[in-house]
């Protein structure tokens, strides 16, 4: 996989369709076969385009996975910052910080081995441009959250780096065994009441945990 920046390319409004198109293909196809390792030409066989057109938007297949990431964060990274300017307490804001991470992960399954895959590493675009967009400020305000807490005296002190790797490894294994999931857990489906009721139960374990 190249690790060059990805070029960028304008898009003007007839461009738009197709690069969402592989975009949308590639989050299709990761979803439905429960990894992120998939193929350029699978991708643009099922966006309908040829292969050739990932390197015309995208620059590269590293690129386009970029470009997933930040797509499937966008709304969470805006949604996060209007929560830490909300007025209120640090257990309700924690609450709603997991929750919205599990639906998140729920949404788009694929989405922490992808950050995985396009993080490892230092020293390259695509792994610069994440930890910038995404993994940094998603750290940086949970620390806030916790610390808000633990100066409130609702929370118990506690190092926020492991509570990051706590509520992300529970949403990691779930969402990384989504295709065997039914067979593992005799035909129960890991639909959206499941996710639903999954955020509660690491909310309530999280916050039990957590109180002072």
């Amino acid at each position: 996989m190249s690790t060059a920046a990805p070029a960028a390319v304008p898009a003007t409004a007839d461009e738009r369709p197709a690069r969402d198109m592989l975009l949308e293909a590639a989050s299709v196809l990761m979803i439905a076969q429960g990894t992120s390792d998939v193929s350029l030409h699978a991708i643009a066989r099922h966006a309908g385009v040829t292969a050739p057109l990932v390197k015309y938007y995208f620059g590269s297949k590293e690129g386009l996975l970029v470009a997933l990431v930040e797509r499937d964060t966008a709304r969470s990274l805006a949604q996060l910052q209007d929560l830490l300017a909300m007025d209120i307490d640090p257990v309700a804001k924690l609450r709603l910080h997991i929750t919205g991470i599990v639906r998140n992960y729920a949404r788009h399954p694929y989405l922490n081995a992808l950050l995985g895959q396009l993080v490892r590493g230092s020293g390259n675009a695509a792994s610069e441009r994440i930890r910038a967009s995404f993994v940094t400020p998603l750290i940086e305000a949970q620390r806030r959250i916790v610390e808000e807490g633990v100066a409130a005296g609702q929370f118990r002190a506690v190092d926020p780096d492991h509570l990051y790797f706590l509520i992300v490894g529970a949403c990691q294994y779930l969402f990384a065994v989504r295709v065997p999931f039914g067979a593992m857990m005799g035909g129960r489906h890991l639909d959206e009441p499941f996710a639903r009721t999954f955020a509660k139960t690491v909310v309530d374990v999280v916050l039990n945990g957590l109180r002072a």
